[in-house]
């Protein structure tokens, strides 16, 4: 009778609860896979955040956007005073 080994399937040492699970047995595993993929999900949206070319809320982006189209004549003289008073 084998108790503990690979064979096994259960139990300390068997392949349920091998080396990686933080949690014995078959649930054990799917709490580990959800837990690391978490981590890498988290850990790829903090690298989007820090290296992505966008500026978030940034009110010069928003100036130059409002210049551009005051520039193409998408607004007139006065819309882009008005706009330009509220985002300042």
């Amino acid at each position: 009778m084998m108790h503990g080994g690979f064979g096994s399937g259960f139990g300390h040492g068997g392949w349920f609860c091998g080396p990686g699970a933080f949690f014995p047995g078959p649930i054990g595993w799917v709490i580990t896979l959800l837990f690391w993929g978490l981590i890498i999900y988290l850990a790829v949206r903090l690298f989007q955040f820090l290296f992505s070319g966008k500026s978030r809320g940034n009110p010069t982006s928003r100036l130059d956007v409002l210049k551009d189209r005051f520039a193409r004549g998408e607004i007139t003289e006065e819309e882009y005073r008005r706009m330009k008073t509220e985002l300042l």
